[in-house]
């Protein structure tokens, strides 16, 4: 699970580098400089994440108590991960300041949309049947 947890966290960063530099070609109004910090920020959870869960990946299908860990630590992963998605947006609007609208709208954008991606992805590995 680990090792296809990084493949797609590092297929997601990619792409999102492609979508950004389209982003910034076709469409420079929607451009912040802080969307490079967005992808590292989900990148770096993302490889710590694999490695915490790959802790308790033996035990993912027990009905014991170590399987009932399992879920207990990717769900205590997945709030840790909205705590700091949260406290990245703010810290991102603060230092982007109130001057520039547009730009901390688009940093908040994006950070949700890269949630919502990685969400929808380590959700479909962790729960896919081997």
């Amino acid at each position: 699970m680990r090792v296809k947890l990084q493949f797609w966290a590092t297929v997601l960063t990619v792409v999102g580098i492609v979508a950004g530099v389209l982003c910034k070609k076709l469409l420079p109004q929607y451009w912040t400089d802080w969307y490079i910090v967005v992808l590292a920020f989900y990148w770096l959870v993302e490889m710590v994440m694999s490695f915490v869960l790959e802790r308790f990946e033996p035990y993912i299908n027990q009905p014991t108590l170590k399987g009932k860990s399992f879920m207990r630590t990717y769900l205590i992963a997945k709030a840790v991960k909205l705590v700091l998605t949260l406290a990245l947006i703010v810290v991102g609007i603060a230092l982007i300041g109130s001057t520039k609208s547009t730009e901390a709208m688009v940093f908040a954008g994006s950070a949700v949309a890269f949630y919502l991606l990685h969400l929808a992805t380590e959700t479909y590995i962790v729960t896919k049947k081997k």
